[in-house]
C-alpha cells in the first residue's frame, strides 16, 4: 500500500522543460546535418581537400608589355602554372599568355611573367594551373 502511494506522489518532468529539451535536441541534430552536408566535417577529418592546390598570389605589376605576378604555394600538391589571363575592371578578358610553364616550389615566392599589351586602367591577373586551379591577383594599375 505504501509503495503505490509513493508512486502516485512522484512528480514527472514538467511539460515545458520536456519541450525545451526536445527543441534543443532537434536544433543540435539540424546543425550536425548542415555541417555534414556543407563539407565542414569532411574538411575537419582530412577528406575532400587533399588534392587541391593552394597558391597565394602576392602581387601583380605591369612594365613595358610584361605582367609580372608573384605567386607562392602554401600547401597541397605541387602546382604547375600553365597560363595567365588578364581581365579589366569590368571583368572582360583583355589578354592572355598561355605559353607559361612554371613548376612552383613549396613556400618559395616565384615571379611569373606573361607578355601582354595593356592600355591605361585597372586590371587583375588570373594564374591557371594544369590541375585546373585558378588564382586571382590583387588589382594592379597601368598608368
Amino acid at each position: 500500500m505504501k509503495f503505490t502511494k509513493l508512486l502516485r506522489s512522484k512528480k514527472a518532468l514538467s511539460p515545458i522543460f520536456a519541450t525545451l529539451i526536445l527543441i534543443a535536441i532537434a536544433v543540435i541534430a539540424g546543425i550536425v546535418v548542415y555541417m555534414f552536408t556543407s563539407g565542414t566535417i569532411a574538411g575537419m577529418t582530412g577528406g575532400g581537400t587533399a588534392g587541391q592546390e593552394k597558391v597565394v598570389v602576392q602581387s601583380a605589376t605591369y612594365a613595358t608589355g610584361t605582367v609580372t605576378v608573384l605567386v607562392q604555394p602554401t600547401g597541397g600538391p605541387i602546382a604547375t602554372i600553365n597560363g595567365m589571363i588578364i581581365k579589366n575592371s569590368a571583368g572582360n578578358t583583355v589578354g592572355q599568355d598561355l605559353t607559361i610553364s612554371t613548376l612552383l616550389t613549396e613556400d618559395v615566392l616565384t615571379p611569373i611573367a606573361g607578355t601582354v599589351t595593356l592600355t591605361t586602367g585597372s586590371y587583375t591577373a588570373t594564374i591557371t594551373t594544369e590541375a585546373g586551379g585558378s588564382f586571382v591577383s590583387p588589382t594592379f594599375s597601368v598608368p
